[in-house]
């Protein structure tokens, strides 16, 4: 179902353009996220506790719409579904409600703020046996890192106004230096027998480098 300009020139009456055989053989590069990607450090943690876990169940971990989907691939396989924007939430929602544990959902901040808030206060009513998972990169990554609605530091008060416990509301920061601390926050929060929330913060590393290097080419030019 995607668009590309060849189905376009189709739907629009033009002709086909036609294609070019190259002699080279190009190896299978499936995407992946960036290297030192933060979200690779909340799903290494999430899935050393998952593994650890003696479950009486097969257990879920739905995704969302952003980079971060990209989780689902190898090597780290640490999602099983992507549907639409917020859709994580609700969908862990239903798995905790049929019995599924554990039951967690991961959302991007910018894909939180647009559509996630909605589901997580239907799981805030229920007091949900669920742990959502905000992968918070400060930006909205995948479309070119713009800036999101808020900043992360007002992404715990939301939560905690839309009715979090606070005592199973928490900010970690996402890098393998606090990998163990991560670890046990996490076990922590999915062996609760309620709603829980955890917000991985550290900035996106492409937008990070665009930082650095626009503030290098400004040294530059007032040199």
């Amino acid at each position: 179902g995607e668009l590309t300009p060849d189905t376009v020139r189709v739907a629009l009456g033009l002709k086909s353009r036609a294609g070019v055989t190259s002699p080279i053989v190009v190896p299978d590069r499936p995407p992946q996220l960036c290297a030192g990607c933060p979200h690779t450090d909340t799903f290494n943690a999430l899935k050393a506790v998952l593994a650890d876990m003696v479950q009486t169940s097969r257990g879920v971990v739905t995704g969302d719409i952003g980079c971060y989907t990209l989780g689902a691939l190898p090597p780290l396989q640490a999602i099983e579904t992507c549907v639409c924007m917020g859709a994580s939430i609700g969908m862990a929602k239903g798995a905790s409600d049929a019995g599924i544990r554990p039951a967690v959902a991961t959302i991007g901040d910018s894909t939180f703020l647009h559509s996630g808030i909605p589901p997580l206060i239907d799981a805030i009513a229920c007091d949900t046996d669920m742990t959502v998972v905000i992968l918070d990169n400060e930006v909205v990554a995948m479309t070119g890192a713009q800036p999101t609605m808020m900043p992360s530091s007002r992404l715990k008060g939301v939560l905690l106004g839309l009715g979090v416990p606070e005592a199973h509301c928490h900010v970690l920061e996402a890098h393998p230096k606090h990998h163990a601390a991560n670890v046990e926050i996490i076990r922590q929060e999915l062996a609760h027998p309620g709603l829980s929330v955890i917000v991985a913060v550290r900035e996106c590393v492409e937008a990070l480098r665009g930082k650095k290097t626009a503030a290098k080419a400004a040294v530059e030019v007032m040199a």
